[in-house]
Parts: C-alpha cells; structure tokens; sequence
C-alpha cells in the first residue's frame, strides 16, 4: 500500500523517473484494509485494486514474486531470489511488516495461519469450506477484522485477548467492552486477560490450545493477529541504520545516501507507522524529495482511528487517557458510546463506539486546540446541536 501511496504522489508531478518495483508477492499494491471485507465476502478481490488509474503505473516496471535477497549500497545493485542483479539510482524500502507471532507458532503446524496477505486471506477462505472452530489471537484491530471474517464464513470463532478490554489502544474501557458485547451478538465469543502457552497437535495438526490459566479449548484452525514487526531486515543486513524499523528522517532518507523508506518498515524516532494516514504524508513527502522539490518535511501526529467492525463504527482521537473534564454518553439501547476529555477549554481525546458521524469535527477541534467554551453545552451532541444552541445563547 505505501509503494501504491507513493506512485500516486510520484504521478501527480511531471518527471522523468524510470521506476521499478520489485516485490515477492505475484500481485500489484493490494489495499490490506479491506482483507476482512473480502475473508467476510462482502468484497472481490478486483475491490483491492490500487492503481486502477492506467496513467499512475504506465511508467513503472513491475517484478513480481520476486524477493531482493541483497543490496551492495557501494556498487548501488540489488540482487533478487532468481539471481538477478539490478541497478538503480535511488532505492526506496517500502517492506512492510509482518505478524508478531510469538516464539510458540515458531513450529509449522497445520492450522496455524496468519491474516496479513492475499494468499492468507485465500487459504482461510478455502478452510471455511470444511467448517470448525477458530481462535484468534489478539483482540486489536487486526484480530477483531479477522474473527469477524472468519465468522461470517461460518466458523465458530472465539477472540483471545491478553488484556482486560477490547482494543485497547484506542479505546477506553467502558467503549471496548461495549465493542464485545455488540460483537457477541453476532456468535462471537472473548476470552479476555488470556493468552495461548501451548498448541496441541496430533500428526503436526492442530487439535486444541492450552491457555495461559490452564483450560483447553479445542479449535481446528487458529489464527494470530497480534500485532505487527517492521520488515526491516533488508535494509539492517545491507548496513542501513535500523532499530525496529528502518530509521529516517523527516524526509523519509535512511542514514545511507540515495536510499529511502517509508511505510511500516520505516521507523522516525521511536515511532512506527501502521496505520494508513501517516503512510500517506509520508508518500507525499517522499514523491517530493525524490523530485527534488521543496516542501515540508513528515511530522509524527496523532491520527485518528476510524473504522467498522462487524458493522459496529469506532472512533478515537486525541488522548482519551488524558487528565481533564470527562463528558460521557450512554444509549443503552442504540449501543452508542461517547467519552469526551477537556483541559482547559480545549477538547484533548474522543471515543465513539457506535456512532462516529461527529468523529471529523472532534478531529478538527483536537488538532487545532480551538478553544471550544462556547460550544461546552451542546458538544457531546455534535456540530450541529452546540452552532445552534451558541445562536440560541446570543439570541437570548
């Protein structure tokens, strides 16, 4: 997706660039967002197109199912699996990352499967004809999208979770809680403040996992989604500066001259980068410095988290754990949560689980720190609600 981001940039300019793009999957810049869409069959495979626009990859040279093995930053050559050798004049690491699976899947097992590909999505689809029971490992955004697919294909499906509430680095814990018991009424089941310590096979099948508290839940596929390491090996082996990531600076330049990263690969101080937005400022600022033209360079921001899960909206902004002037809102009925913080006049974080048509305008007024006094009455309600009734007041 970030190699996608970054042609889109690259085509909005007029320049002269041979571009190659070599990568080990056989297809062309996938959008990974709307895997679950396609696991659940609500999208085609054709839905994850991004580069639709013929005029963006006329100029550009795919090589795909092809893995770069190597890279001699002095002779400016990359060498592939199939025994190629490449030249350019700037190389761009946009790698990726991978599934954090813990040191326990280490071992090849039938029935141990990750959702982070194409071909991942593929294979769990094909298993859903066989049916069964499935386990997903991880109770993030990643684990939520893929036990919600898994489910609609007809699995029984049971999320595993370490810690005490759903997503819990977006939401608080009264809106992740509330995520699982709407999820839940869909026949997914949570097992919370648990983790896998051992997976039982038969004949290197899997049969069943041992939780961390002892009980034994048998399962037929099992599938980790547990967060995501930066594929930064590439770069650390042709001796470019890396940590997690592959680190750069404000424009994206790696401490090698001539090589750039970005994406989940790339790491700006003790930041990496999985969600969308910043990938695409980071594109922004790439296309312009391989251009040679002026511009500012990548911030670290708080971007929001907006999304649907199981047809349930989510949002969060700013810092929902912030000190400050809480403003709640429940609709036990609609399953509508709100949590607003305030700090000295200014909003600093929002959690919407069920409802985010206001998640824009909360946005708007945590990055600016407009002073929003004159819209307190009516803020929980949205824009609409507070302009009115700040007319109201002065009509008054």
């Amino acid at each position: 997706m970030a190699t996608a981001y970054l042609l889109q940039e690259l085509a909005r300019h007029d320049h002269r660039l041979q571009i190659m793009v070599i990568g080990d999957e056989p297809e062309v810049c996938y959008n990974r967002v709307m895997l679950s869409a396609l696991l659940a069959g609500e999208r085609a495979e054709n839905d994850l197109q991004m580069l639709g626009d013929a005029s963006v990859a006329r100029a550009v040279r795919f090589i795909t199912g092809t893995r770069v093995e190597s890279v001699d930053l002095q002779a400016g050559t990359v060498r592939t699996d199939a025994g190629e050798q490449l030249s350019y004049d700037k190389l761009v690491f946009a790698t990726g990352a991978r599934v954090a699976r813990p040191a326990i899947a280490a071992t090849r097992v039938s029935g141990v499967e990750e959702m982070r590909t194409l071909a991942d999505a593929r294979r769990l689809r094909e298993l859903s004809l066989t049916g069964g029971r499935a386990v997903v490992v991880g109770g993030g955004l990643l684990g939520l999208e893929a036990a919600y697919g898994l489910n609609t294909l007809g699995f029984e499906t049971t999320v595993l979770h370490r810690r005490d509430y759903l997503m819990n680095r977006q939401l608080d814990a009264e809106g992740g809680h509330l995520l699982r018991r709407k999820m839940a009424c869909s026949g997914i089941r949570f097992r919370l403040q648990n983790s896998v310590s051992a997976i039982n096979t038969l004949n290197s099948k899997l049969t069943s996992i041992t939780l961390q508290d002892g009980a034994v839940l048998p399962c037929d596929l099992l599938v980790f989604a547990t967060g995501i390491d930066p594929n930064a090996d590439l770069a650390r082996s042709a001796g470019i500066a890396t940590q997690r990531g592959v680190l750069v600076n404000r424009f994206m330049r790696t401490s090698s001259q001539g090589c750039f990263a970005l994406g989940e690969c790339s790491q700006l101080g003790q930041h990496c980068f999985g969600l969308v937005a910043p990938i695409r400022a980071q594109a922004e600022v790439l296309a312009r410095t391989l251009l040679g033209k002026p511009g500012p360079g990548f911030v670290v921001g708080d971007w929001p988290t907006q999304l649907k899960i199981s047809g349930i909206e989510i949002f969060s902004a700013g810092d929902p754990d912030a000190q400050g002037e809480q403003l709640l809102l429940r609709d036990e009925n609609a399953g509508i949560y709100r949590r607003l913080v305030l700090r000295d006049g200014r909003l600093v974080g929002a959690v919407l689980v069920g409802d985010k048509c206001e998640g824009s305008w909360y946005r708007e007024l945590i990055q600016s720190a407009a002073d929003i006094s004159r819209y307190r009455p009516g803020l929980m309600f949205g824009r609409e609600v507070s302009e009115a009734m700040q007319l109201s007041a002065v009509a008054a």
